[in-house]
């Protein structure tokens, strides 16, 4: 009974399993046989493909035109943030004008032929009829008319023995004079009813004094005579004497400031150019 049994079971298995072995062979051997066919197929078709070739040109066309918008857009910006203050102001006006504003004309450079000729004194043409002193410092210099004059590094003095016990003194290191700038002064001393001393300084200038020309009220014209200290071109002192006639009305001017015959004062260099001036008008 047990001999049966075993030989009819054993066929089955070796058909069963027999029939399932070479089925899945088969199956697998088809596979990679496609595979590899398929992987040949791509390959191929690969080869025999050609890239076409990089448009680097319109790559570049449009990163420029990019570059354009964007630098067109920060100008847009910055420029309305610059008229927005002017847009502001216009805004809150409260007349409400609507009148164009322009820009400012820069000045012109050049300076009219009006001004010029009254605030600027022309270059001397004719020669000056004056001297110039050069002294040391405390070196006396005697007028005709008894008056004496001298300069310091501080400044110029002058007196008229038995007439002024304490000497007049004009500084030029006391600060009320701006020395960085060229200019002049003048001091009138009455000699008498027919005279006047006049003196002065003048200082700032960028050329050395040869000549100082006074010009007075009633038209008349004197060169007078320019002192400075060795060495020292920077500053100096001028005098003349001049005759007055006190009966002449034009000879005296500035009824409301002062009595007074003088009415410019212009030092000159030895070219004729104009060192120093003073004009009272």
């Amino acid at each position: 009974m047990r001999a049966r049994t075993g030989a009819r079971l054993a066929p089955d298995r070796e058909d069963t399993g027999g029939t399932g072995g070479v089925s899945g062979m088969a199956d697998i051997g088809d596979d990679g046989e496609t595979g590899r066919r398929l992987r040949a197929a791509f390959t191929e078709a690969a080869y025999g493909l050609t890239p076409p070739p990089v448009p680097l040109e319109a790559i570049e066309r449009e990163g420029r035109s990019r570059r354009r918008l964007r630098r067109a857009a920060v100008l847009s910006t910055g420029c309305g943030l610059l008229l927005l203050p002017l847009v502001t102001v216009l805004a809150l006006r409260p007349d409400g004008s609507t009148t164009t504003v322009r820009p400012m004309a820069p000045p012109d450079p050049r300076p009219s032929a009006s001004a010029s000729a009254s605030s600027t004194p022309t270059r001397l043409t004719s020669p000056l009829a004056g001297q110039v002193r050069v002294v040391e410092p405390g070196e006396k210099l005697h007028m005709d008319d008894g008056t004496r004059m001298w300069l310091t590094e501080e400044g110029k003095y002058g007196d008229t023995p038995g007439v002024s016990d304490v000497p007049e003194f004009r500084s030029v290191v006391d600060g009320n004079l701006d020395t960085s700038t060229p200019g002049a002064s003048v001091q009138e001393t009455a000699r008498g009813p027919e005279q006047s001393f006049l003196t002065g300084l003048y200082y700032g200038g960028r050329t050395v004094a040869a000549g100082v020309r006074i010009e007075l009220y009633d038209g008349r014209t004197l060169d007078g005579t320019v002192v400075r200290l060795a060495g020292n071109e920077e500053w100096g002192g001028w005098y003349v004497l001049a005759d007055v006639d006190e009966d002449a009305e034009e000879s005296v001017s500035n009824r409301e400031h002062m009595r007074g015959i003088t009415r410019k004062v212009t030092v000159y260099d030895k070219d004729g150019g104009v060192v120093a001036s003073l004009d009272l008008g």
